[in-house]
């Protein structure tokens, strides 16, 4: 184990995949600390933090919300996100900003945690520096068809749209390559938890 009497268990996977089901799984049966990278980006760059005044350091006054009502405006993302994702030399920047950032705050939450079981959720985990922090990678995986399904259902996306994220996202293999397990989450959520009790 990477941290004394703790087990961390990195979970990736594609957009559709069910990886939050996963992560309820882990909370529910398993009494499993839950942490999202996501969440934890999103902490970093508010307003009062290193990661917030590096990142209107680097790309302007232009990415704040305006329309806040705050006394320290907030970083609007959709700003934000409309500058790095049209721009491979954009986004780079803006990764060496919060990367490093996301990584150490998660490596203290897990230092903090009294917790022997840490679930930590990211898409980007296989390519970024949090894989260090794990014991064991999984691979959330679900058929092309019940993806595009949930995105439909869930997230009102489009079959068209849902394709395109997709084909922007690693490719399975890529996945496969640098994960430890595979869950196949295409199915019920007995099913699911039936393969998490295999593996745990």
């Amino acid at each position: 184990m990477k941290f004394k009497d703790k087990k961390v268990i990195g979970i990736t996977g594609g957009i559709g995949t069910g990886k939050t089901t996963v992560l309820n799984i882990f909370k529910t049966e398993f009494n499993a600390d839950i942490i999202e990278a996501d969440k934890i980006g999103h902490l970093i760059l508010e307003p009062g933090t290193i990661g917030y005044q590096n990142v209107i350091d680097t790309f302007g006054e232009g990415i704040l919300d305006m329309k806040s009502k705050e006394p320290v405006k907030p970083i609007d993302r959709k700003k934000l996100g409309q500058v790095v994702f049209n721009s491979e030399k954009e986004l780079e920047k803006l990764n060496s900003i919060t990367h490093p950032l996301i990584h150490a705050k998660i490596e203290d939450i897990i230092n903090k945690s009294i917790n022997k079981l840490i679930i930590i959720e990211a898409a980007i985990l296989i390519t970024t520096s949090l894989k260090e922090l794990c014991d064991e990678i999984w691979f959330i995986h679900a058929n092309i068809d019940t993806r595009i399904q949930r995105l439909s259902e869930g997230r009102g996306i489009s079959k068209e749209k849902a394709m395109l994220v997709m084909n922007n996202q690693p490719d399975d293999s890529d996945y496969n390559k640098e994960c430890n397990v595979i869950i196949d989450n295409s199915y019920t959520v007995d099913n699911t938890l039936l393969q998490i009790k295999q593996h745990i």
